[in-house]
């Protein structure tokens, strides 16, 4: 799903009604509907109070107290600022729901918020997408008084106070919900961990938004969902054979760290790769082969370490780093190996903090895919003060340097050369693991070997990989789950996308 901008946004639900509804209150009205049909569905509050703007997120807000009030929901509207400038939409609800016997009130700059009953779950409906500066006077004030309410708050379309477009640090009061429900798609502010307490949880409401605007209008930021992963898959053919699905290579593992070396071998399988070999040390060649007898073993000449292995044609793909290590002969291995290679590479873990420590970022092949964390990023471009200088710098280098980046976390961004982002929609917080990274290694090695392209590889491989996540935590709950548990929900994460 394209992540527009506020402005393509409002030109994307102008052609939506254009094309598909006589009226521009009609759209409200779906989005309204759903919203408060998640609201119904999960349980989440008998007894509202629908603060709502004079505009069209204010618009939606009233449709939604309607639908809770048919509901049978203890439901009041709050409308904040003067309804005779608001949005001709928003006046239309308006004049809906002071025909029913929904409590209406006023709010002004001089007005005093009500004491709410404990379990009064307060929906925010203030501010919209069309925000276009910060909060200030007497709506800051309020925002802040609504914040101090230590009751459960829900955002439509996103936090009132919030700039949708800011991939900076939003300045001014904005509203910390505990759940917010994009409409459509979420916006570009809500991917930052710097805010997340303003965004709380994420949930995506689709109005069926036109579909030919989307295919069409031009947009580099893009959100991962299902249908991207679905139509990035290639089915299998009926007739196909082992080395028709490609020979991936994992070079990893140093002493005490053999288990890297299995983990991402083991994904690389249960990703759908044919064939793989792994290349690891002396000492780690008995462990793998006694975890994973369906992968083949090339032992390196080094006991502990990596010294000697070498670049060769043979391998559809290669993933490097897990577990590897940074003794200074694995350093100059991984010299020479990258000054050989005529592929893209899949480069992580320790090969990515060598690349650092030795500064061979001009030595690595163009396309390659480098998959660092926030530890490994900062060591490769240097010190960031928050997530929205690293994500710009992520795009920066990915041109600059011809390589797909992936920073991974919560929303993984992965910036293509051509100046496209991309930010995942599966995952969740129990996947911050030992070996979760090792996995995702030979996930995005595994599709690489199998023919896609290296953008594709990268952007497939984080989602199944998070999609994994989300099915075995399911069963495992947050606290419990480890990264083997990733590596047996990868066929079935692959299913529901082929399904």
């Amino acid at each position: 799903m394209k992540m527009f901008c506020s402005s393509d946004t409002a030109r994307w639900d102008a052609e939506t009604i254009r094309k598909h509804y006589q009226h521009s209150f009609e759209l409200m009205s779906v989005a309204g509907e759903e919203c408060a049909r998640e609201i119904q569905e999960k349980e989440l509050g008998s007894t509202f109070a629908v603060f709502c703007g004079t505009g069209n997120n204010g618009g939606d807000g009233l449709v939604i107290a309607q639908a809770l009030h048919r509901n049978e929901q203890d439901v009041q509207v709050f409308v904040v600022g003067d309804p005779e400038k608001g949005s001709h939409d928003f006046r239309h609800f308006l004049d809906e729901v002071v025909g029913t016997d929904i409590h209406v009130v006023f709010v002004k700059e001089d007005s005093v918020l009500p004491d709410f009953p404990e379990e009064t779950v307060l929906i925010d409906a203030i501010f919209g997408n069309g925000l276009n500066r910060k909060l200030e006077g007497w709506l800051e004030v309020l925002v802040e008084k609504i914040n101090e309410l230590k009751h459960r708050k829900i955002s439509i379309d996103l936090p009132s106070g919030m700039l949708p477009d800011l991939m900076e640090g939003q300045p001014g009061a904005v509203i910390c919900a505990d759940l917010t429900l994009a409409i459509e798609v979420p916006k570009r502010a809500m991917m930052f961990p710097e805010n997340h307490r303003y965004v709380g949880a994420l949930l995506i409401v689709s109005i069926g938004l036109d579909e030919v605007f989307e295919d069409e209008e031009p947009c580099d930021v893009i959100f991962f969902q299902s249908h991207e992963a679905s139509d990035l898959l290639k089915p299998r053919s009926k007739f196909g054979y082992k080395n028709q699905f490609g020979h991936a290579r994992i070079i990893a593992g140093s002493r005490g760290k053999s288990g890297a070396a299995i983990l991402a071998a083991r994904a690389v399988l249960r990703a759908g790769a044919g064939l793989v070999t792994a290349s690891v040390p002396l000492c780690a060649e008995q462990a793998l082969l006694t975890a994973l007898p369906e992968a083949m073993c090339d032992a390196d000449e080094g006991t502990d370490a990596l010294i000697s292995t070498k670049f060769s044609e043979v391998y559809s793909a290669t993933g490097i780093g897990p577990g590897i290590g940074q003794a200074p002969e694995t350093a100059l291995m991984l010299r020479k190996f990258l000054h050989e290679s005529t592929k893209p590479l899949v480069l992580d873990a320790d090969a990515l903090n060598l690349i650092a420590s030795k500064k061979l970022l001009k030595d690595i092949p163009h396309h390659s895919i480098l998959t660092p964390h926030v530890g490994e990023f900062d060591r490769l471009f240097g010190e960031h003060d928050d997530h929205f200088s690293r994500v710009q710098t992520l795009r920066e280098v990915s041109r600059k340097y011809k390589v797909v980046m992936v920073l991974k976390g919560a929303h993984t961004a992965t910036a293509l050369p051509d100046g496209r982002l991309f930010f995942n929609s599966s995952g969740n917080p129990a996947m911050a693991t030992a070996g979760s990274g090792d996995v995702l290694t030979g996930v995005i090695t595994s599709f690489l070997a199998q023919g896609y392209s290296p953008e594709d590889a990268a952007t497939l491989g984080v989602y199944v990989h998070g999609l994994a996540g989300d099915f075995a935590t399911s069963l495992t709950g947050v606290q419990g789950l480890i990264a083997s548990d990733i590596i047996s929900h990868l066929p079935l994460a692959i299913s529901e996308l082929v399904a």
